[in-house]
């Protein structure tokens, strides 16, 4: 009996080997990427009209929604819901998460910044090359990405910020589309896990380290060589949005702030002692999300220019908005969602006034 069972073993591990064999064979490099899909999706609808415009084939391959940007949009999102699930526990006594959280920041500023060096070859293209196939395009429009509007939810672009479009989500976007969005723009955004992350920090707890750096900049103040009275004044009402909640409440709701006060106060004590043991990391967290904020609104003033250059300013766009004028109007504040962090060496006071970080 144990003589049958062990050639049974022995022709089972032949049979295994022969289905690896068999898996490796067929699960070549083309066929593991999928590259008869991927290669033979370029349809020219110029050609398809009796009309050829080669460049059309350029257009698709670097602009293509389902290969080049959506691919990488996918791959986006993918790391933001880590980063957001990472952000969800509790990071002030844990550098691995905190690590693994800058990792996958860094990596999408390296796909935005891959991004952007595609419209470096679109712009090789000339508006008149451009012409030849734009009208077969319509009613397929960039602005239709469902995933890119994804992203902007999952970052914390809020529905009321954007800029009103012509054409409602609605109407983009029906059936299972619509409920994905809507189930992005549910979830906790990054911004506002990074808000909650910031207003836990230890050192809030209590009011004494803010209390003492509020001193520092009462101090600093007093002490300014500033010569403008004017700039000097200034200076001092900015630093009261710092440390009078009502004042900083007052620019929560005219638009020009979006951090909670106490996110605020957290993000301003660990620039402030960035150089510390257990800041130095949250720290390069944020200065990573300035990076993200920035690239996009880079990503967002490329695709502008390039727009622009193609079909001028009074040209509606392919899906129905206005065209370059609509892009235009994405290029404000209020589609930075990190525009805090952006503005936050402002509200720092000089390192040297800055007094030495009482331990907990």
């Amino acid at each position: 009996m144990s003589c049958i069972n062990g050639k049974d073993r022995i022709n089972d591990q032949k049979n295994n080997k022969r289905c690896k064999q068999n898996v490796m064979a067929s699960n070549n490099y083309a066929d593991y990427l999928q590259l008869d899909k991927l290669l033979d999706s370029q349809t020219m609808l110029s050609m398809q009209n009796g009309k050829v415009s080669y460049d059309e084939h350029l257009f698709i391959v670097t602009h293509q929604g389902n290969q080049a940007y959506e691919l990488w949009f996918k791959q986006i999102l993918f790391e933001m819901d880590i980063v957001c699930k990472l952000l969800s526990g509790n990071l002030w006594n844990n550098e691995q998460e905190m690590f693994n959280i800058l990792k996958r920041l860094g990596r999408i500023s390296s796909i935005i910044k891959l991004l952007l060096e595609h419209f470096g070859v679109l712009e090789t293209m000339t508006p008149y090359d451009f012409a030849e196939f734009r009208d077969y395009l319509k009613p397929a429009s960039g602005f239709q990405s469902l995933q890119f509007r994804m992203i902007e939810s999952k970052l914390g672009l809020k529905r009321e910020n954007r800029v009103n479009c012509c054409k409602s989500y609605t109407d983009c976007f029906n059936g299972k589309k619509y409920d994905e969005l809507e189930r992005a723009s549910a979830e906790p955004s990054l911004f506002s896990l990074v808000c909650h992350w910031l207003e836990s920090i230890p050192t809030l707890k209590d009011n004494i380290v803010w209390d003492q750096y509020r001193r520092a900049a009462d101090n600093w103040l007093e002490r300014s060589t500033e010569s403008d009275i004017s700039c000097l004044e200034k200076r001092r009402k900015l630093m009261d949005t710092v440390f009078k909640c009502d004042q900083h409440k007052r620019l929560v709701d005219q638009g020009n702030r979006k951090f909670s006060h106490m996110a605020l106060k957290g993000a301003i004590i660990v620039y402030a002692y960035r150089h510390e043991k257990g800041y130095t990391l949250a720290n390069k967290i944020l200065e990573s999300l300035v990076d993200i904020d920035t690239l996009l609104s880079k990503w967002r003033y490329s695709h502008f220019v390039m727009v622009h250059k193609m079909i001028g300013s009074f040209s509606s766009g392919t899906g129905g908005t206005t065209g370059s004028e609509y892009l235009r109007s994405t290029l404000c504040d209020s589609y930075r969602i990190f525009i805090d962090l952006v503005n936050l060496p402002a509200l720092i006071v000089p390192a040297i006034y800055v007094p030495p970080l009482i331990k907990h």
